[in-house]
């Protein structure tokens, strides 16, 4: 349900979309690859546990990069909501809202 960067749209173009989650460091990292990963936009983000499936986010940069090289990194003083439920060992839907979406939640459904 969103129209936005995270879920691999950057202007006209539709990339792929790595989310990698990292319990252990209370980081989130959001790649999106266009042609092939030469070029990227890496938005990172950490947490603060609200309740076991609400986390308060804190997202802090974005990168775009070229061929490795960063073109552009920008801060991102944003915070958001996400609300996790879980399907089974392999099947999570993310409830997301912030940054500039304000007043509706985005629903993804994220598989291992």
């Amino acid at each position: 349900t969103n129209d936005g960067s995270s879920a691999g749209k950057i202007g006209p173009f539709v990339g792929d979309v790595v989310q990698n989650v990292e319990l252990q460091d209370g980081e989130y990292v959001n790649i999106v690859s266009l042609a092939n990963g030469a070029f990227r936009g890496v938005l990172t983000a950490t947490w603060d546990n609200v309740s076991d499936k609400l986390w308060k986010v804190k997202f802090k940069d974005i990168k775009l990069e070229l061929f490795g090289v960063v073109l552009q990194e920008k801060e991102l003083p944003a915070t958001g909501t996400w609300r996790m439920t879980y399907l089974d060992d392999d099947f999570r839907v993310l409830y997301a809202m912030g940054g500039k979406n304000q007043e509706k939640e985005n629903v993804y459904v994220l598989a291992k």
